[in-house]
């Protein structure tokens, strides 16, 4: 009976390496750089429905796809993790709701509310740092 307990946590334990395989080869806490531009948020990717002054983010289609198992979004394993950008001084946490189709691999999308604690909006796009929590 012990033994066959062992294989079942040893299978167990494997699954969940597995499965969190994408995520852990994200946990860097290297800082990555790229646009933050805003947009008008809904629902989004992630399943969630989210407004203008919520703390939010959607990634880049090229970031985000790697990590939608079977090709629904609203499982993706980035959906609902925390990130820090940071720009001219000053920085802010968002969560992961989204995805954004017109942004290249590092850049972001947040609501505008979020974009004008770190820039005046009227500059619509602008260059920034942003790193995993």
């Amino acid at each position: 009976m012990q033994s066959f307990i062992n294989i079942v946590l040893a299978i167990a334990t494997t699954a969940s390496l597995v499965s969190a395989a994408p995520a852990a080869s994200i946990e860097s806490r290297q800082s990555m750089t790229g646009d933050l531009t805003y947009y008008a948020p809904g629902l989004g990717a992630c399943g969630v429905y989210n407004s203008e002054s919520d703390s939010i983010a959607a990634l880049s289609w090229q970031l985000f796809d790697q990590y939608t198992p079977g090709g629904n979004p609203n499982a993706n394993t980035l959906c609902g993790r925390q990130i820090q950008i940071n720009l001219g001084g000053k920085s802010t946490i968002v969560t992961v709701e989204d995805r954004c189709e017109a942004c290249q691999l590092n850049d972001i999308d947040v609501p505008i509310a979020v974009f004008s604690q770190l820039a005046d909006p009227t500059v619509g796009r602008t260059q920034m740092t942003w790193n995993w929590l």
